[in-house]
Formats: structure tokens, C-alpha cells, sequence
């Protein structure tokens, strides 16, 4: 089920969906099946679903079915070049970014308090985290970097010394500043974020 579509920015499109649906609803979706020929050789019905969710998510948001395919490090692409795109799921969400012109980086997380077990290898001491809405937004750190780790697409990126979350204090949705220094780029990013009562989402695109 769709549960959100909208622009973030004036170029970038981004969608939610919902599984609710069985596979074979998914598949009733898609006309294109020869483009899912290796699904049957996935051993998790939750990842098939994922799948097959953002296929039918893709169609929902350009109104037309995509071609997606992966470089060797696993990031997606569509095989027709019409979108720069990023794709995030988390339990029963599956999530995509599309830009024509610029490449953007996505994540969405389940909102847990799991994430407090890893906040020293997230956060570094430079980095502030609100006491009163602690959990929201160490989930935010943690999704700005790892949707900066999936724009920049390299080896040996490490979240507490190459990613950095300016300082911010966290609400419902709006945007925050952050950088990078594992390239030699040091790239600058603005981070849109949606905090959702469920999971939180954050989409990047470069700052220049």
C-alpha cells in the first residue's frame, strides 16, 4: 500500500510503501515478470517482498515500470538512466528516492532502542545528541550516515571519523547539514528527515 509520495525538494521525489501484500498481489502489479527471473532463486519471503514492493513503488512514483539493476557493490540503478535513485527498507517499509539530475542517498530505520547499543561506534564527540529526544535522534545520525555511506559508494568508511552530523535539534520533519572526509571531495550535504511513528527517514543530496 502506498503510505506516502511527495516531493522533498523541488527535484527529488520520494516513496513509501507499506507490505501489506502477498507476493503474487505484488507480482499482479507488474507486467515486466522477465525482469524478476532470479526472485525465485531468494530463499526470504520478506526480502522477495521487499523486492518486488520497490518494483511496484518505482511504477507508482514515474508511472511506468523500471528496469533495476546493480553495480558489483549492490547499488541499484535503473538500467534506462531516466532517475538517479536509492532504495531503503526497514520491517514493513520499503522506501525510494528518485532525482534526475543529482544523486541522492536514502535510508529509513524501524525506530528501536537497539540503536543505543552501537551510539559510540555513531556518534562522535564532536557531535551533539538531544537528552530529550535521544533515541530519534541518534536514529537520525544513524540514518543521515548511512545514507551518506550509499551516496558515496566507497571502501573503508567509517561513521564516527569520515561522517559528520551538524548540530541540530530533531522535530516531526525538516533538515539539517552534514559533510564527509573520507573522499577527497569532503562533500557537504543537506539531509531532509521525516520522523514518522513507526521508523524515521533521511535523504541526502549534496550541498554545493
Amino acid at each position: 500500500m502506498l503510505y506516502y509520495k511527495g516531493y522533498i525538494t523541488e527535484s527529488t521525489l520520494i516513496g513509501i510503501w507499506k507490505v501489506e501484500e502477498s507476493k503474487d498481489e505484488l507480482l499482479s502489479y507488474l507486467l515486466h515478470k522477465e525482469w524478476l527471473d532470479n526472485i525465485n532463486t531468494i530463499k526470504s519471503q520478506s526480502r522477495i517482498l521487499e523486492i518486488l514492493s520497490a518494483r511496484v513503488l518505482i511504477k507508482e512514483l514515474t508511472g511506468e515500470e523500471k528496469h533495476v539493476y546493480y553495480t558489483l557493490s549492490g547499488k541499484p540503478f535503473l538500467t534506462d538512466k531516466s532517475f538517479h535513485i536509492s532504495v531503503s527498507h526497514t520491517r514493513d517499509y520499503v522506501s525510494i528516492a528518485l532525482n534526475k539530475d543529482e544523486e541522492i542517498g536514502l535510508d529509513i530505520e524501524y525506530i528501536s532502542e537497539k540503536i543505543q547499543r552501537v551510539k559510540s561506534r555513531i556518534v562522535s564527540d564532536a557531535e551533539f545528541i538531544d537528552p530529550h529526544k535521544e533515541l530519534t535522534h541518534l536514529l537520525l545520525h544513524w540514518s543521515a550516515k548511512e545514507a551518506m555511506f550509499k551516496f558515496l559508494d566507497a571502501d573503508g568508511v567509517d561513521f564516527r571519523k569520515h561522517l559528520y552530523v551538524e548540530n541540530f535539534f530533531p522535530h516531526d520533519e525538516g533538515s539539517f547539514l552534514a559533510s564527509e572526509s573520507r573522499t577527497e571531495n569532503n562533500l557537504h550535504f543537506k539531509a531532509y528527515y521525516k520522523v514518522e511513528k513507526e521508523f524515521i527517514l533521511v535523504c541526502i543530496e549534496e550541498n554545493t
